[in-house]
């Protein structure tokens, strides 16, 4: 019997196929294993390119559709969708959509059962965001009395472009955020009746309604002025000839009809003030930049709260200027002038209502080098606190077209045309904004 266990015990013959034998679980399982995991893989990403698009649709400003309606429709490619477990969170605002979407899948597994896994959690998550930035635009036009030149007439190649600018940015989607001010200027800038009225300014005459601006109130650390300690502009002329032009006023203020418009989303409204405008004398562009400026100025809040009071600014922008540093709001002036800067001139009699034809009756106030001093100085104010500033030479002379290269923001900021490339222009500054937009 010895030799009998002996013999059994020191006879290998069988051993590979015992071993064999008792590997083919692992084995199966290893190999399998990796064809579940390759599975796996597979199906998750093709579970998060799925959500990565639904959310990216879902969170879109022009999205009209739930949130709930629109993930599964850019998810149904999925076969195994009828098994995958959707959660959501997401918060909506005025401008502002951002969405999270969770996946959750468990993988039935094919091979990975002979060691108890039946299946394979797979879980992915992608948030998105579309976030709508405020816009304040100030848009300040020349319309003094050389805007009736040309052939055709400057001024009608004004009107069009620039309601054309309104349409570009005042879309359905950015109306909700969008303020524009229009200030016309010619010698000055016509701040209208009530304005003029509320701000404390005393009243000389009733002809019109502009306020000087004092040489200190340029300095590049000036926000808000004092319009308390300020004086209403005489009623002047400084180029009349004795010749009338339809459309033109020879006042160095413009008319009322051309007076400031202030923070408004209405594109028809707005429109209808460009057809309104009327011709003036002189071309006080600095005093335009500065109005311009203030409208974009956050100490301008009170002074913006007391317009809405008096229903010249709607309810929604009541709060407006925001902040210099506010992440959520791009502040831009479009300035276009069709000629360089001239000097201020005031009447030696004031109350005159309309001062004698020519340069006889009136005094200069200060000069064209000095006008262009505080223009630039307020330019400096607007690039130094990320006011976007950009600037059109339409059919101007050197003079001009170089002090609006000083003036805009940069090189790509600055426009020199002619014609009909005015209205180019216009379209340019719009796309670009929105570009801008695009990548706050």
């Amino acid at each position: 019997m010895r030799h009998v266990v002996g013999d059994f015990l020191g006879n290998s013959d069988g051993n590979v196929a015992i071993i064999v034998a008792l590997m083919l679980i692992p084995m199966l399982v290893l190999a399998g294993g990796a064809t579940d995991l390759a599975r796996f893989e597979a199906h998750r990403a093709q579970l998060q390119d799925g959500v990565d698009r639904a959310v990216l649709a879902a969170a879109s400003l022009q999205q009209s559709l739930p949130v709930e309606t629109t993930v599964p429709e850019y998810l149904k490619s999925i076969p195994f969708l009828d098994e995958v477990t959707l959660e959501y969170d997401y918060s909506t605002s005025l401008n502002s959509r951002t969405i999270s979407v969770t996946a959750r899948y468990d993988m039935p597994t094919g091979f990975l059962p002979l060691i108890r896994i039946e299946s394979l959690p797979i879980v992915v998550t992608a948030t998105a965001e579309e976030r709508r930035s405020n816009l304040e635009i100030s848009l300040l036009l020349d319309i003094s009395g050389s805007m009736r030149e040309g052939s055709p007439q400057k001024l009608s190649l004004l009107r069009p472009a620039a309601k054309q600018f309104i349409d570009q940015v005042l879309t359905a989607q950015n109306r909700p955020t969008t303020s524009i001010s229009i200030v016309p200027y010619a010698g000055s800038v016509n701040v209208g009746a009530t304005v003029m009225n509320g701000v404390g300014v005393t009243r000389q005459h009733n002809y019109s309604s502009c306020i000087e601006i004092a040489t200190s109130d340029y300095a590049s650390n000036v926000g808000l002025i004092p319009f308390n300690q300020r004086n209403q502009v005489p009623h002047f002329t400084q180029n009349h000839q004795g010749v009338n032009y339809p459309g033109l006023d020879w006042g160095y203020c413009p008319s009322e009809v051309t007076a400031i418009t202030y923070l408004s989303n209405d594109p028809n409204a707005l429109k209808a003030k460009i057809d309104a405008m009327r011709m003036a004398d002189g071309t006080g562009t600095g005093i335009a930049m500065k109005w311009g400026m203030m409208l974009l100025e956050p100490a301008a809040k009170p002074f913006i709260a007391q317009a809405s009071t008096y229903g010249l600014v709607p309810p929604q922008f009541a709060t407006r200027p925001a902040q210099f540093n506010d992440p959520d709001t791009i502040k831009i002036i479009v300035l276009m002038t069709d000629g360089a800067i001239s000097e201020q001139r005031r009447p030696n009699q004031y109350a005159y209502p309309r001062n004698p034809e020519g340069g006889s009756g009136n005094y200069t106030w200060y000069s064209a080098t000095t006008a262009n001093t505080h223009l630039q100085s307020v330019c400096t104010r607007a690039k130094n606190n990320g006011v976007i500033v950009f600037t059109i030479a339409f059919q101007t002379n050197s003079t001009g077209r170089s002090q609006m290269q000083s003036c805009a923001s940069g090189p790509s900021h600055y426009f020199d045309v002619s014609g009909l490339d005015i209205a180019g222009a216009f379209s340019a500054i719009a796309t670009a904004i929105q570009k801008v937009k695009l990548t706050q």
